[in-house]
């Protein structure tokens, strides 16, 4: 027998196995939310602290980073000239607005205002996801555009219908600043992803596709190079540049639409899982002995959080003081949940027959 495994279990079928792993890790997440809930610590607060500070300094770095490679791009492009470098600084030009306007959003959810907005600002977060996929998709299918323009030039001019064909020449400095946009791209996506919150998971995902659109631009405006140049026989290769155009702008549509589907669905209030629901569950039967019944769970998104309700009944004759001090700890329990933006936690002596 082996440390959570017993020999007995080799016998079992694989989706009893699977159920019961499924229980384990179950068994895990309400250990770790009891120890998260208990009490704050001065640890976990530092620890907080600190990935706001890696938040806000990697936001930054993005920025400058953006803003760097869009311009070092912008003169690769006109040396080259290839639809697909192009399609590459539309995308970074894009890129630096996005790092602004996620800036702007930190700076302004960390300046709370109770008055105007006594629920704080979070919910910019992906108001700011939902602008900017909408701003990616559009730049995209003006580059699928152009580049079907340009494709349909390539055919004319094979087939003899035109004279005229595209120059583009891969010198080593738009080749230099495509590897540098690589480099630099896959180390942000790989700090990017260490933090675990919305914005910086879309920052993440951002710099992953710019890596994969990067690496196919490059390529792409390689190959088309070599084709006019002579170096590949074949001259009709050169088509391959327009093609990778559109197929990064496809990657880059589709990613976003992901992303946009995602954030709208939960700022619409989608349910938690099933899952999440469990654990508040749990969580409130576990915190008094004084809990008779719970009534109601319901949690629902509230931007890139969860806003809660629970209704718990407890004795008609409890004093209005002990019945206050279980529902004030229990709602503060709950919200220190860290995907609890908000928790509701309503008292009552008896099981309520309708659904309000």
């Amino acid at each position: 027998m082996t440390e959570g495994k017993r020999d007995e279990d080799e016998k079992l079928s694989s989706r009893i196995r699977h159920f019961y792993k499924k229980q384990d890790a179950l068994i895990d997440s309400l250990k770790e939310l009891n120890e998260q809930t208990s009490s704050r610590s001065k640890k976990e607060d530092e620890h907080l602290n600190k990935q706001k500070r890696q938040t806000d300094w990697l936001i930054k770095a993005t920025l400058i980073f953006n803003v760097i490679l869009l311009i070092a791009k912008i003169i690769a492009a006109v040396y080259s000239r290839s639809l697909s470098i192009i399609s590459s600084v539309i995308d970074s030009a894009v890129d630096s607005a996005s790092a602004c306007l996620l800036y702007w959003v930190l700076h302004v959810i960390k300046r709370r205002d109770p008055y105007t907005y006594p629920g704080g600002r979070t919910r910019l977060e992906p108001l700011v996801i939902v602008i900017l996929s909408v701003i990616m998709v559009s730049a995209s299918v003006q580059v699928i555009y152009e580049s079907i323009q340009s494709l349909i030039n390539y055919v004319n001019y094979f087939t003899k219908k035109s004279t005229a064909l595209r120059y583009i020449a891969m010198g080593p400095a738009p080749i230099t600043v495509m590897c540098v946009t690589i480099v630099s791209k896959t180390i942000l996506s790989f700090l990017c992803y260490q933090i675990a919150n919305p914005t910086m998971y879309a920052v993440a995902q951002d710099h992953r596709n710019d890596v994969f659109s990067n690496i196919v631009a490059l390529a792409c405006g390689i190959i088309a190079s070599k084709a006019l140049d002579g170096s590949i026989k074949a001259q009709e290769v050169v088509v391959i540049d327009p093609i990778g155009a559109i197929l990064i702008s496809l990657y880059i549509i589709f990613c976003w639409l992901g992303q946009l589907r995602e954030q709208v669905r939960n700022l619409s209030g989608y349910k938690a899982s099933p899952e999440f629901l469990q654990k508040i569950t749990w969580l409130t039967l576990q915190h008094s002995p004084f809990i008779q019944k719970i009534d109601t769970v319901r949690a629902f998104h509230f931007g890139t959080s969860f806003l809660v309700e629970v209704e718990v009944i407890l004795s008609e004759t409890m004093s209005l003081k002990q019945a206050h001090d279980i529902g004030d700890e229990l709602k503060n329990k709950l919200e220190n949940i860290p995907e609890v933006e908000r928790a509701f936690v309503h008292l009552d002596y008896v099981v309520d027959a309708l659904e309000y």
